[in-house]
């Protein structure tokens, strides 16, 4: 009985995570629910132990598990007060939630599950989006941002094409529909390219498109598919005065930062990255500490800069994800942050078409991760590890022994 209830609680952590995936799109208070009681049904199960050891024994896990550490011990060095350098470390709890989601989705069945419930909850919002866009309905938000945020929408949606293109590519046989996928993935494309106003949809979608569709492509096509991504680009920048504006935005703001005269988007980022650089030169081993950045920066502008110049604000983030690690933890930190990207890229012992998928999207996050921090990010940050950690989860054999000797035994 006891281990009946044991599986019980497992399947009730994965009915949670998957409550967790689709609520943190729109509700903060709902994802953050189904998080926590994932991780009290999970802890509660009895198997955390044995499905941690086996998780833990894959370079994808340890290596996160390994840079996690560095986090932690940047914060016995860092100059802040331990609020900050504790607030810091919380932030990379998406990590974790990696480790936890591999441990729980080794069954095909509940990977499926989660997929497709990801896709029911963010084709509501597209078809919510287009609605409100066409005047038929009015929501709080605006079309462009239903879900929490224009950023998070266009992520949200670009995951959700890919996912469409990659179900007809491997030829699933998710859900009873087949053609839905194609149309949903062209809605959530359309949407991307003509309403939500989100950059970073654009990165996720085109370059993560480009993986899927070149993978297992013969070389001499993969040139093709390469022209034909860029060239639906160029279309959309030309008939989408929105991608037009967005992007071409971004290139001004960030090419004429010299001479503006006010705070914008792009020159902002830029003058973060050009101090924060200055800081790693000067502390480029261990970096300032967890939590130190916004103390570093803030004394480093304000010795720089006129108080009333714009260039002299404050930020505790540099709105760059490997820049960010670098100057609390040094090169060491970003080295094994590295190596943890490389060792999901690289991973072999999850299905190949899982792992395809996987990719695709981790490939998309780390181009965002140069203009923001979606690695820890609360929406887009447990979105991807939510993703990475299921498609890449794989049947871990001390649950596989346990299986069996509960099957001998009730035999």
């Amino acid at each position: 009985m006891a281990l009946i209830s044991s599986q019980r609680l497992i399947d009730l952590a994965r009915i949670t995570a998957i409550i967790a995936c689709v609520g943190l799109l729109y509700s903060p208070s709902v994802g953050t629910i189904g998080l926590i009681l994932t991780y009290v049904a999970f802890l509660a199960s009895g198997q955390a132990v044995s499905r941690f050891k086996g998780v833990l024994a894959r370079p994808l896990a340890y290596w996160g598990v390994a840079f996690l550490g560095v986090v932690l011990l940047g914060m016995l060095y860092a100059s802040v007060p331990w609020h900050d350098r504790w607030t810091d470390f919380y932030k990379w709890r998406t990590i974790l939630w990696f480790v936890v989601a591999l441990a729980i989705f080794d069954e095909d069945c509940w990977k499926e599950r989660l997929l497709v419930m990801f896709l029911v909850g963010t084709a509501v919002a597209v078809a919510g989006s287009f609605a409100s866009a066409a005047g038929w309905v009015s929501f709080r938000r605006g079309p462009h941002e239903l879900l929490r945020n224009s950023g998070t929408q266009g992520m949200a949606f670009a995951c959700s094409a890919l996912l469409c293109v990659w179900i007809v590519l491997e030829k699933k046989s998710i859900g009873p529909i087949p053609w839905i996928w194609p149309f949903l993935g062209l809605s959530y494309a359309v949407n991307i390219v003509f309403i939500t106003d989100g950059r970073s949809g654009y990165a996720v979608l085109g370059l993560g498109l480009l993986l899927l569709l070149c993978w297992n492509a013969p070389w001499k096509y993969r040139v093709l598919i390469l022209v034909g991504v860029v060239g639906a680009g160029g279309l959309a920048f030309t008939v989408s005065p929105r991608v037009e504006g967005k992007v071409m935005a971004a290139v001004g703001q960030w090419t004429n930062e010299s001479e503006s005269a006010e705070l914008t988007n792009f020159g902002s980022r830029r003058v973060f990255y050009k101090n924060g650089v200055e800081i790693l030169q000067e502390n480029w081993l261990l970096g300032v500490g967890t939590g130190g950045f916004a103390q570093a920066y803030g004394d480093h502008v304000s010795k720089k800069y006129e108080a009333s110049d714009w260039r002299a604000l404050h930020t505790t983030d540099p709105h760059n994800q490997y820049l960010s690690v670098a100057i609390q933890q040094g090169l060491v930190g970003v080295g094994l942050f590295l190596a943890w990207i490389v060792a999901i890229a690289r991973e072999r012992e999850s299905r190949p078409d899982y792992h395809r998928l996987a990719v695709a999207i981790l490939a998309g996050w780390c181009v965002t991760s140069l203009f923001s921090s979606h690695f820890r990010t609360f929406a887009e940050g447990h979105l991807l590890a939510t993703f990475l950690g299921v498609l890449l989860a794989v049947e871990l054999p001390s649950v596989a022994t346990q299986s069996a000797v509960t099957t001998s035994r009730e035999a």
